[in-house]
């Protein structure tokens, strides 16, 4: 098992990498397990984290309620919970959902306010301990320091707080259903892909996303077992640090808008849905795209045309078939503009050149 500090988080990695988690319930009398519905109780984690609390004793209630593209309404509501029974600590069972959510509510429980408070730019003074058992190998939010929720028809992305402890153990990703699989990798690639093609990057953040896509361009096309899973999973990790050091910019801001529009859209899916086009784009004015994507495929690309060409066909070789279609239409396409070039202004301009809405549209056109 390996472990690691990054920033304010102390993560531990490997199997059984959770009965660490009984060296920091020291003083913790009534805990909060946050989960969603089923993955923390399929994968098993949620099982682990009981005994563990169940020995040392902590009293402890789970909120299983948090579900994909969580929407401010959640957050108040677990904050709400967490104020009136007055936890002293929060563990996040799940993937970036459930962690994203925990993050915001350990805030508002102690600093005030409510969720829609800190998208627009409240500050967080003070916060709950947060934990952090990450259950898939594409979140990053066990490393960094940023949530995701969505108000209305828009969702948002915010610098909060970082977990002080996170566990990955990649036993606990075996259990994610392939399509959750390819889904959640996808999102890894484009945190590294993003952040070492915005205008942020610098050296370490190219050698930790150019690792993030070998890892990634080696395990994903492949059956996974425990091997290629704690390697997937390890991706993810440094990814999340890749991210953390430069954010991301127009992928997410896109994808973002159409999860949003459609919260059924996996985020993972939605990334893949627009990608390809939108590496087109960014790979004309960004020469680590080349680097990038040689280590996801092997292959040189020099032209945008063939940047595109080659991210289709990973995308081919891993079975990912699935259309922009599927989710939404070209009756969409102005409201994911407005909000691309509105509340999510900040996201595309995160690169060294000028997105327009004419590359937008034709992103969107080009992913139907």
């Amino acid at each position: 098992m390996m472990e690691l500090r990054y920033a304010n988080t102390k993560l531990y990695f490997g199997l059984k990498a959770v009965e660490r988690l009984r060296d920091h319930l020291n003083g913790f009398e009534n805990v909060v397990l946050v989960t969603g519905k089923h993955s923390a109780r399929l994968s098993g984690a949620l099982k682990d984290v009981e005994e563990v609390l169940k020995d040392l004793e902590v009293e402890y209630k789970v909120f299983d309620e948090v579900v994909p593209n969580p929407t401010t309404e959640i957050a108040d509501e677990l904050a709400e919970i967490i104020w009136r029974d007055g936890y002293d600590c929060v563990i996040a069972i799940g993937g970036g959902s459930v962690i994203d959510t925990a993050k915001v509510s350990s805030v508002i429980a102690l600093s005030g306010g409510r969720a829609r408070d800190y998208l627009r730019g409240k500050r967080a003074k003070r916060y709950l301990p947060l934990i952090a058992v990450n259950l898939t190998h594409g979140t990053g939010s066990e490393i960094d320091r940023f949530a995701v929720l969505t108000e209305g028809r828009e969702k948002i992305g915010i610098s909060i707080r970082y977990p002080d402890v996170s566990f990955d153990d990649p036993k606990y990703t075996l259990t994610l259903p392939s399509c959750q699989a390819v889904y959640t990798t996808i999102d890894a690639f484009f945190h590294a892909y993003e952040a070492v093609t915005a205008k942020t990057t610098n050296p370490f953040v190219e050698t930790l996303s150019c690792e993030v896509a070998r890892i990634i361009g080696e395990n994903l096309p492949k059956d996974q077992g425990l091997e290629e899973k704690t390697k997937l999973m390890y991706a993810s990790m440094i990814a999340g640090m890749a991210l953390d050091l430069s954010p991301a910019h127009i992928v997410h801001a896109i994808e973002h808008a159409l999860s949003g529009i459609n919260p059924k859209l996996p985020h993972g899916c939605g990334l893949a849905l627009i990608g390809a086009r939108a590496i087109y784009w960014i790979h004309k004015h960004c020469e680590n795209s080349a680097k990038i994507l040689r280590c996801l495929t092997g292959r040189e690309v020099r032209l945008a045309e063939e940047a595109e060409k080659a991210f289709r066909d990973f995308l081919m070789e891993v079975g990912f078939v699935e259309r922009l279609g599927d989710y939404v239409g070209r009756d969409d396409f102005k409201e994911v503009e407005r909000i691309v070039f509105g509340p999510l202004r900040y996201l595309i301009s995160r690169v060294n050149f000028e997105f327009t809405r004419e590359m937008l549209h034709d992103i969107l056109e080009n992913s139907l």
